[in-house]
C-alpha cells in the first residue's frame, strides 16, 4: 500500500510534511483547487513525477457559480458548458477523452479518468465505463496505468442490488482499466465525521475487496481515518490522505455550489481514542489529567498542540499535520502485517484499546462533543468480527492472551 496526500488548500503543507517528516509516498493535485495552473507552481514541479491529477468532472452545475473552484481553466472540463446546456454522453465521452490525452500529453504516469456523479442513476455509469473503456481498448499508451473514477453516491452505494450491478460490469474481462478511483460519498450523520451506516459499510468493504481479489488495483480517494477499517479486511494499494476534511470526505456539493466549511478551532485526532476531539474539548481533558490517554506519541505537532499556551486554529498547518503523521504511521502499520486475518485481528486490538480509553475517561467523568464521543467503535468491532468468523467472547479471550499488559 501506498500514501498518496491531497493537494488542495495549502498544499504546502503537504509538501512540507513529506520532506520533512517522510509522509506519503505520492500526491494528488486537485484540479478544483488548482485549475491548469499546476504546472506554474514552484512548489509543485519538484513533485510533478510523484504526482496524479484528479480532474473532478463531479458536478454538473457551471464552475463560474463555484467562487473558488477553478475546474473551468481546462477547455475540455464539462464546468464549461452553459448553465442551461443538457450534456449527452457523446459530449461527456469526448471531454473524458481529451482528459485523458491531455493527463498523458502532460507526463503523468497514472490517469485518473474522470466520471460524472450520477445521483441515482447506475445504468448510466454503465454505459460510461463501457464507452470509455471501448475507447482505452485502442488508445492505452505503454507505461502508463488507467484508473477509472468510480463515484459512488450514498443512494448508490447504500444498494445491494446498485452495486452487484456495477461489480458486475467493472469486473468484466473485457474491462482494459488497471484499476478504479474510488470517491464514496459517506454522508455521516449530523456531529458525526465518519458513517456508521451498516448498508455504506457492507457495500464499500465489498466493492474494496472484489476489485482487489479481481486483480485490478484500487485508490480509495477522499479516505478518512475509516480507511484503517476497511484496509484491515483486504490490500488497497493506494489511500489518500488529506488536511482539511473536504479532501477526506468525498461530497458532490462541493462541486456544484459553494459551501462554508463554517468557523472552527479545529480538531485533534488521537490515534489512541481513533477519532478525533475538539480543540475546546482539550481543556477538559487536561484538567482531568487524561491528556496522555489520548495523546499521540512520537509526534512532534502532537506535542506542539497539545501545549497549553497552544492558539488553536483550523488554519494552523501543525493542527492538520498531526492528522497527516499520525493516520499514516496507522496505516503503514496496518498494510505491513500481510496475512488479512492478522492484520483484521490487529486493528480489532487497536479498536479494543481506544474502547478501553474511551471508557477511562468516562470514569474520569470526561465528556466529549459529539464528534468526539464513540460512536463508531462498536460497529467496527462487531463488523470485522463477523468477517472473521469470530465471537466476541473469543475476542476477549484472544486479546487478553496477546495484549496482557492492557488489561
Amino acid at each position: 500500500m501506498k500514501l498518496i496526500q491531497i493537494l488542495g488548500h495549502n498544499s504546502n503543507w503537504n509538501i512540507e510534511s513529506y520532506n520533512e517528516q517522510n509522509i506519503g509516498d505520492e500526491f494528488l493535485i486537485a484540479a478544483f483547487t488548482f485549475g491548469s495552473h499546476y504546472q506554474e507552481n514552484k512548489r509543485l514541479l519538484p513533485i510533478l513525477s510523484q504526482s496524479m491529477i484528479d480532474m473532478q468532472f463531479y458536478g454538473q452545475k457551471k464552475s463560474a457559480d463555484l467562487s473558488k473552484g477553478k475546474l473551468s481553466d481546462f477547455d475540455f472540463h464539462p464546468a464549461n458548458f452553459a448553465a442551461d446546456d443538457e450534456p449527452t454522453n457523446v459530449l461527456i465521452l469526448d471531454c473524458i477523452k481529451k482528459a485523458i490525452e491531455y493527463q498523458e500529453a502532460n507526463g503523468f504516469a497514472k490517469i485518473i479518468i474522470p466520471h460524472y456523479y450520477e445521483d441515482n442513476d447506475v445504468e448510466a455509469i454503465v454505459l460510461m465505463i463501457k464507452a470509455v473503456n471501448a475507447f482505452l481498448k485502442h488508445n492505452k499508451h505503454d507505461g502508463k496505468e488507467y484508473y477509472m473514477t468510480l463515484p459512488l453516491a450514498n443512494d448508490i452505494v447504500r444498494n445491494n442490488d446498485k452495486i452487484d450491478r456495477l461489480l458486475l460490469e467493472l469486473t468484466d474481462m473485457h474491462i482494459v482499466f488497471d484499476g478504479y478511483f474510488i470517491a464514496c460519498e459517506n454522508k455521516p450523520e449530523q456531529g458525526h465525521k465518519l458513517s456508521v451506516d451498516e448498508r455504506l459499510i457492507y457495500n464499500l468493504s465489498r466493492v474494496l475487496r472484489i476489485l482487489r481479489a479481481q486483480s485490478f488495483k484500487t485508490i480509495y480517494a477522499y479516505a478518512n481515518w475509516d480507511a484503517l477499517f476497511y484496509l484491515a479486511q483486504t490490500d488497497i494499494d493506494y489511500i489518500t490522505i488529506g488536511t482539511y476534511e473536504n479532501l477526506r470526505n468525498f461530497s458532490i456539493k462541493r462541486f456544484v455550489e459553494d459551501i462554508s466549511g463554517g468557523a472552527s478551532e479545529g480538531y485533534y485526532f488521537s490515534e489512541k481514542l481513533l477519532n478525533v476531539i475538539r480543540a475546546k474539548d482539550l481543556v477538559n481533558i487536561r484538567h482531568n489529567g487524561m491528556l496522555p490517554l489520548i495523546k499521540n506519541d512520537r509526534n512532534v505537532f502532537s506535542n506542539i498542540i497539545l501545549d497549553l499556551d497552544y492558539k488553536w486554529n483550523i488554519h494552523k498547518p501543525d493542527v492538520n499535520k498531526n492528522y497527516l503523521l499520525a493516520i499514516s504511521r496507522l496505516l503503514k502499520e496496518i498494510s505491513e502485517i500481510e496475512d488479512i486475518r492478522d492484520r483484521t485481528l490487529r486493528v480489532l486490538a487497536l479498536i479494543k484499546q481506544a474502547q478501553d480509553r474511551y471508557q477511562i475517561l468516562n470514569d474520569n467523568y470526561v465528556v466529549l462533543q459529539s464528534e468526539g464521543r464513540n460512536y463508531h467503535l462498536d460497529k467496527w468491532m462487531m463488523y470485522l468480527l463477523r468477517t472473521i468468523q469470530m465471537k466476541p467472547a473469543e475476542f476477549f479471550v484472544w486479546y487478553d492472551a496477546n495484549y496482557p499488559n492492557d488489561k
